[in-house]
């Protein structure tokens, strides 16, 4: 078999839409869908995807690192697609502790798995982490935002996505991790 993808929050609607194609896709590769399946995942939105030998689910939270580094090292993976993530900015107003635990421990605790799991092999690996363009703040008169737009985070849920990004930043100068960090805008689908 081929290159390992972890992809964290795969039972969501980006991850499950990104497994159900990639397993098809990719068949030489293996998939390991890690996911605590809170409220916004759906088992059953990876149907094509478990249909496939080369699917793994693992029902985990980021929020636990021992099981994480089990994970890591259990499958050790080429790529991390990190998605998983608490969204939902006025999920955040009413409830910031489960953003920053989820958001800001729990990637941590997903790069440090990483890190500690891959050790001296880490320069075949890439870490991908999905952000928001939330980070940004509100559009304003600009009408678009830039990769150097400055960060201007306007509630609990997109000050832990900028904390989580400058996580995976530091982790790329500190620790030679190759990481990759996307910022998504609102998205919308079947």
């Amino acid at each position: 078999m081929g290159e390992t993808v972890l992809v964290t929050g795969g039972c969501g609607f980006i991850g499950s839409n990104l497994l159900n194609w990639a397993t098809g896709a990719f068949p030489e590769c293996k998939f390991v869908n890690l996911d605590n399946l809170g409220y916004a995942a759906n088992p059953m939105n990876v149907h094509e995807a478990a249909s496939r030998p080369n699917y793994v689910f693992t029902h985990q939270d980021l929020r636990d690192y021992d099981g994480l580094l089990a994970v890591v090292r259990e499958h050790n993976p080429d790529l991390v697609i990190h998605l998983a993530a608490e969204t939902h900015v006025d999920r955040s107003i009413k409830s910031p502790r489960n953003f920053v635990d989820t958001n800001v421990v729990g990637t941590f605790n997903l790069l440090e798995a990483c890190r500690t799991a891959w050790g001296d092999d880490k320069a075949d690996k890439v870490f991908h982490h999905v952000s928001t363009d939330e980070v940004y703040g509100s559009l304003g008169d600009q009408g678009a935002f830039t990769e150097t737009t400055p960060y201007d985070p306007s509630s609990p849920y997109s000050a832990t996505k900028a904390a989580s990004d400058h996580l995976v930043n530091a982790y790329c100068h500190t620790f030679g991790l190759t990481t990759k960090t996307t910022n998504c805008s609102n998205n919308y689908g079947p």
